[in-house]
């Protein structure tokens, strides 16, 4: 087939139920024209002359045309080409004909339509594998951008002396997020993992009240709302509520459906911290914790009984 593309292309495209019936009739026609004008069936055996079309019928338009193209030539084949209809007669000899006839034509149908599978599961894999590679490049170009944005920012905002941990904690984040993600671009992650996956690092005995609805985050938003959430239980951690003891962090989510689409609201609240001061340079967490691809409301607030904020994303599927 690779060596024919105009068969290949008539076998993979989608033929509407006109122009196969067209075809079909024209199947029939054909093997039908040619063996009248050649003898008649005056030399025998006469169905013969309509094996080759059996088999197009079946390739191109599939094993059901194909075996309507099958019934209708034995009709035309058995009145036209016999002086005695086949079965007309119950002589052995002519039901054996038959029966023969019958099976060597589910066989030719068979064979047609299982190379007209064959042909179009072999695009379909080709399809995949070329989305898959697109999918792959696409997925190399965003970690590299990504990961050069966080090395840049991460050295710009953090001490030479805590460079080296501030980035593995980034990198790690960034880790758990993408694990979440198949190769498949409409793949989506679970929230409770993700979640789960942020804080773990930073879970003690009673530190975290995690709770909201089951809920799937569209691809875009996996790694912005990981990194996120890896920000402010590092803040947490370094200044904030898990950095004292009985301190605790309040991590919770809504889901509501605003024309026909959900919409996540994430709630951060740490309490029973250290006092907050007002939060006055721009550093790596700002960067983070802000509206951005993935990201589409993001409100952080540094209130003296501790740090709150409030993540909205689109998208999710309920």
């Amino acid at each position: 087939m690779e060596r024919i593309p105009a068969i290949r292309r008539a076998i993979l495209a989608d033929i509407p139920f006109g122009k196969a019936l067209l075809w079909s009739a024209v199947a029939i026609a054909a093997p039908t024209g040619l063996r009248w004008v050649i003898d008649r069936g005056e030399a025998g055996i006469p169905f013969v002359t309509y094996y080759p079309f059996v088999v197009g019928a079946a390739l191109l338009l599939g094993w059901r045309w194909g075996a309507a193209v099958a019934l209708v030539s034995t009709v035309i084949a058995n009145r036209l080409f016999r002086a005695e209809p086949l079965l007309d007669s119950l002589d052995a000899s002519n039901w054996a004909l038959g029966v023969l006839f019958v099976l060597s034509c589910t066989a030719l149908v068979w064979l047609g339509d299982a190379a007209r599978r064959l042909v179009r599961e072999q695009e379909a894999a080709e399809a995949r594998e070329r989305h898959l590679n697109q999918e792959l490049m696409h997925r190399v170009k965003n970690m590299m951008a990504t990961v050069n944005a966080l090395v840049m920012l991460t050295s710009r905002h953090s001490d030479p002396g805590n460079f080296t941990q501030a980035l593995a904690g980034r990198m790690k984040a960034l880790d758990r997020a993408t694990g979440m993600l198949g190769v498949d671009a409409d793949r989506q992650c679970d929230l409770g993992k993700l979640v789960e996956g942020a804080i773990e690092p930073f879970k003690g005995e009673g530190n975290f009240v995690a709770s909201g609805p089951a809920c799937s985050l569209p691809r875009q938003s996996c790694v912005p709302l990981s990194l996120a959430l890896h920000e402010l239980c590092t803040n947490a951690a370094r200044h904030g509520a898990l950095s004292a003891p009985g301190g605790k962090v309040e991590l919770l989510w809504t889901l509501r459906e605003v024309e026909g689409e959900g919409v996540l609201t994430l709630y951060w609240r740490e309490q029973d911290g250290p006092p907050v001061a007002r939060e006055r340079r721009t550093g790596m967490g700002t960067q983070l914790l802000r509206v951005q691809a993935g990201i589409d409301e993001c409100d952080l607030e540094f209130a003296p009984e501790g740090v709150k904020c409030r993540i909205a994303i689109e998208g999710v599927e309920l």
